[in-house]
């Protein structure tokens, strides 16, 4: 495996088609359910790629093929013994996306391309988190109830605009040097996917009259470069987060698209990293480590026509 194969125009079309329809899906989610879990939108996007994944052969003679795996939000949930000694998580990545490409029967090209995941905020910092002991208790939250509701649950406000943060995301915490760590030792792999509603500035207030729909978001999912990303946090106080303008002003040349990175760029070897056999052992361990570097992937065969 050597240089990375060129890849046919009608592929490039059909993943952007399929990454976009993700981004809708997800951008309509996070509107409707504005201080959703953040793994829930991780979710989110991984189910709207599986009506896509059945083997489909495209106008050039290509076949594609994807392969998903999710084990749900039970990467934010740690036990003490878990990654000593940081006793949670191992906090690189979210979502791994991987290409393969065949001639045949022969696997000529493999990369990957690794995105961390955050939630853009509103502006009432109202959202909600895993909850690890209430994971630990089953079912207990939705059998045993409160007596009386809160009606303030039912009656609220949730406004997005420039001044909104990531709040998932903070100056100087452990996951950037475990991302810097492993786009310097591996190759530039892991990249940030912003999940933002469809429009800012938004206004959604509960109890919703009906159900929000959204057709092609403006705004919604951003990939951007782990690099400028890193450079506005290391301009905030430890434990700050960045706001959305704060991101949008210094990314101008990464905040691409969902299905812009995932089709125009990781498929053409533009962003991610392509890797040989000696290097599978390291993709791997990014992959298989059960505490949790990884909630979902997504494995894009692409099998090359004959001519």
């Amino acid at each position: 495996m050597h240089a990375w194969p060129q890849i046919p125009d009608d592929v490039v079309v059909w993943f952007r088609g399929v990454f976009a329809e993700a981004n809708r899906h997800v951008c309509e989610r996070l509107v409707n359910l504005p201080n959703i879990r953040e793994t829930s939108l991780d979710d989110g996007l991984i189910e709207a790629l599986i009506p896509d994944t059945a083997p489909t052969l495209l106008p050039s003679g290509a076949i594609v093929r994807m392969d998903t795996h999710n084990i749900g939000g039970l990467r934010r949930i740690g036990r003490p013994d878990w990654d000593f000694p940081y006793q949670r998580r191992w906090e690189t990545a979210d979502i791994a996306i991987l290409v393969f490409v065949y001639r045949g029967e022969k696997l000529v090209a493999k990369k990957i391309g690794l995105l961390q995941s955050k939630r853009l905020y509103p502006d009432n910092n109202d959202v909600d988190d895993d909850d690890e002991i209430g994971f630990l208790h089953g079912m207990n939250a939705f059998i045993r109830r409160e007596a009386s509701q809160a009606i303030a649950a039912l009656h609220r406000n949730f406004a997005f605009n420039q001044s909104c943060i990531y709040g998932a995301m903070q100056a100087g915490s452990h996951q950037i040097q475990s991302i810097e760590s492993l786009n310097r030792n591996f190759g530039k792999t892991v990249y940030y996917l912003l999940y933002n509603p469809h429009i800012i500035p938004l206004s959604v207030r509960y109890p919703l009259q009906q159900r929000i729909r959204i057709d092609r978001p403006a705004v919604g999912c951003r990939v951007f470069d782990a690099d400028y990303v890193h450079q506005v946090l290391s301009g905030l106080n430890e434990g700050e987060s960045p706001t959305f303008s704060m991101i949008e002003s210094a990314g101008l040349t990464s905040a691409w698209p969902l299905e812009t990175w995932a089709a125009d760029l990781l498929l053409t070897c533009q962003v991610g990293q392509a890797f040989e056999d000696s290097r599978d052992t390291e993709v791997r361990y990014f992959l298989e480590r059960r505490s949790g570097p990884i909630g979902a992937a997504l494995a894009a065969s692409i099998t090359l026509p004959d001519n």
